[in-house]
């Protein structure tokens, strides 16, 4: 609900409505063999209904009937469509060793985003630890500590989450200290011990007792970065709240937005425009990854600059030599304005990767505002060319002095219009009375 109005997020849901149980729990019919929790549900075939042995998914915002048709992924050209992976209440055990596997690399090679949400079933209590999940999240798991119910916890920003806008909900402290005074007391929370070395605390929660555990830690993993969220009953917040006010809706919307923010595409463009104001040189490099996230090698990669009047260019690339999947070329700017580069790839078959877009501006007249520092060799080489002197401050008293016994030639540029001159008066008279007497000559007049 928090971001079904927003056009940049796409949320998949995969909701467990029924654990996974031996048959004979569930055979009700005689020679029933699908789970009659889905009875009434379409067609009941073996091919398409649940199994006994199978738990009971619901599959919510799928693009087609085909997107997560077998459950969580397991295989990573499937799951590496992905930007973001939020795990809620789930235990270890619903995945097997190799999707533990592949989340930790969708993680660390992917450069995808994790998000654990608190519960009865995450964390520790879910059985992550020693596993390729627990491993990438950024609290330890060695202690199984049970969920702490018996009092209330107050949520507190840190002082690192006071620096992280995606944490605060109102635009000053002042009101957002007025808005975690009036949230209500969580009930649920999971225990950590300590922080992995490099995660970073940008929540904790006070409890009654005046302890203080972690209510939120994120780290870097690898390419990606992950986060843990230890409250599990953050719905509260929403419940003890006016029904207008939206601010856990916001914090989903933000939370979920720095989640997916610098997750790495299939197609990449680095545009490295120049510094130096005589340079007219932008480096252009596209990084391209197959499904897998690995580098794509012999792309057909097409780039088109669109310069500032419009006119397109289209440019060839090179394959780096250094790095795998990565593919170069240089642009020449001719005029002064912002240039958008338009890339398009597609596999060595034929088939579209991505289709990206970037661009840099080029003002080589804004180059002496780069720095505060003169630069002395273009003074000495522009003195030298126009027959000038670059004088020191400390001589510059001197310089002064010296123009008493300087030659300095005196040029000045003067305007005087041809009819203002007497000759070109008395030659314009002459030519008139030439012409009359012509005229009377000839019987004309």
């Amino acid at each position: 609900r928090a971001i079904a109005d927003d056009n940049e997020l796409d949320l998949v849901g995969l909701l467990r409505v029924a654990r996974k149980e031996p048959k004979f729990v569930f055979r009700s019919h005689t020679g029933e063999s699908t789970n009659p929790l889905f009875r009434g549900f379409g067609n009941q075939t073996d091919a398409t209904a649940e199994q006994y042995d199978e738990p009971v998914m619901i599959r919510l915002d799928t693009r087609d009937e085909m997107e997560l048709r077998n459950g969580f992924p397991k295989d990573s050209a499937t799951l590496f469509e992905y930007d973001a992976i939020v795990l809620d209440d789930i235990e270890a055990a619903f995945f097997t060793q190799d999707q533990k596997a592949l989340i930790s690399q969708f993680v660390s090679l992917r450069g995808g985003g994790l998000l654990m949400l608190g519960g009865m079933e995450s964390f520790a209590q879910g059985g992550y630890d020693r596993t390729p999940i627990g491993d990438a999240l950024p609290v330890y798991l060695d202690v199984r500590q049970p969920v702490l119910t018996e009092m209330k916890y107050q949520l507190d920003l840190t002082r690192e989450g006071w620096i992280q806008p995606w944490i605060r909900i109102e635009s000053t402290r002042e009101k957002e200290e007025e808005r975690l005074d009036a949230m209500p007391g969580f009930l649920t929370l999971n225990i950590s011990q300590s922080i992995k070395p490099g995660a970073s605390v940008l929540a904790n929660v006070i409890a009654q007792d005046e302890k203080i555990y972690p209510a939120l830690v994120v780290q870097r993993f690898g390419k990606g970065r992950t986060a843990a969220l230890m409250i599990g009953d953050l719905w509260r917040w929403k419940m003890n709240t006016p029904d207008k006010n939206d601010d856990l809706d916001k914090s989903w919307r933000q939370t979920l937005r720095w989640l997916v923010s610098e997750v790495p595409r299939r197609v990449q463009i680095d545009v490295e425009s120049p510094r130096d104001a005589t340079d007219s040189n932008a480096a252009i490099g596209i990084q391209v990854y197959d499904e897998e996230y690995k580098p794509q090698l012999n792309a057909d990669v097409s780039l088109t600059v669109t310069s500032p009047s419009g006119q397109e260019i289209q440019l060839t690339t090179e394959q780096d030599t250094q790095r795998a999947g990565r593919y170069n070329t240089t642009f020449v700017s001719r005029e002064s304005g912002a240039y958008r580069v338009t890339a398009e790839v597609k596999t060595p078959e034929g088939n579209l990767i991505e289709k990206r877009e970037s661009g840099w501006v080029s003002e080589p007249a804004a180059g002496e505002f780069l720095t505060l520092v003169p630069n002395r060799a273009a003074l000495v080489d522009l003195a030298a060319r126009t027959g000038g002197q670059v004088i020191a401050m400390e001589d510059l008293d001197a310089f002064a002095d010296s123009f008493e016994n300087r030659k300095v030639p005196i040029e000045e540029i003067q305007t005087r219009p041809w009819w203002h001159r007497w000759s070109i008066f008395v030659v314009a008279i002459c030519l008139l009375v030439v012409e009359w007497g012509y005229r009377r000559l000839a019987g004309l007049a």
